[in-house]
């Protein structure tokens, strides 16, 4: 297995009228091609924090971040924003789909941001997107009509538009029943048996079966980084 990410001595300092705070603290870490990793810990423990250092959307304070060969800690905001576009696909929390457009234009807004996928091509793929996650028939309702899970599953297709290599996502379970949630988990599966990269920061203890590695955070530090509690199938495990 490939290393794809490489965070080295990554620190994450934030400066407030009470002084500086450490949400990450000299992070290590190194996440290879095709991995599917959680990223757990207690509410404030730099979870999210290191999503954000680790798709560029904040910077580090200290250290050096590398995608694919590539130092984005050094790329300027056009530079990051493009990269970004076409290297990772981000699925939020709250969905984050723009309400006045319909399912098939939230995706296809994407990609007209970085041009990756032709135009002649781009109605074709946003229909075979909608169709591997299941929501094909919303393509054209707006997304207050859709359920909360149906949400997720755009958000997912939206993510992977632009066929990036790494989807990352930030508890996007956490709004969802358990049976839904799951149905999601088995999404992320699906795109890791794909060859995709995914890492998930999740509370879901349920679901940490599905996952290569679990990366534990405690105050913005690495406690642990051991393999998942159950073995996912041995196609997975041979792969990596």
């Amino acid at each position: 297995m490939t290393n794809l990410i490489q965070l080295q001595q990554v620190s994450k300092i934030y400066e407030s009228d009470a002084g500086q705070f450490s949400a990450l603290k000299n992070i290590n870490l190194q996440i290879g091609t095709g991995e599917f990793v959680a990223i757990i810990g207690r509410s404030g423990s730099g979870k999210s924090t290191l999503l954000n250092v680790l798709t560029g959307i904040d910077q580090p304070s200290h250290g050096s971040v590398r995608v694919q060969q590539q130092m984005i800690h050094q790329m300027n905001e056009s530079q990051l924003a493009s990269w970004r576009g076409r290297t990772m696909g981000i699925v939020f929390q709250f969905f984050q789909l723009i309400p006045t457009l319909t399912i098939a234009e939230n995706l296809a807004l994407a990609m007209d941001f970085v041009n990756v996928i032709p135009k002649a091509k781009r109605g074709q793929r946003i229909h075979q997107l909608l169709q591997q996650v299941g929501i094909e028939k919303q393509a054209n309702k707006f997304p207050a009509s859709l359920s909360g899970g149906e949400q997720q599953r755009a958000a997912i297709a939206r993510a992977m538009a632009n066929k990036p290599d790494v989807i990352v996502a930030d508890e996007p379970t956490g709004n969802l029943d358990s049976q839904t949630a799951e149905s999601i988990m088995q999404l992320f599966k699906d795109l890791v048996d794909q060859g995709k990269t995914v890492l998930v920061v999740t509370h879901e203890q349920a679901s940490l079966k599905h996952f290569h590695r679990v990366i534990r955070l405690h105050d913005g530090e690495i406690q642990d980084a051991a393999s998942a509690p159950e073995p996912v199938t041995a196609v997975q495990q041979e792969a990596c």
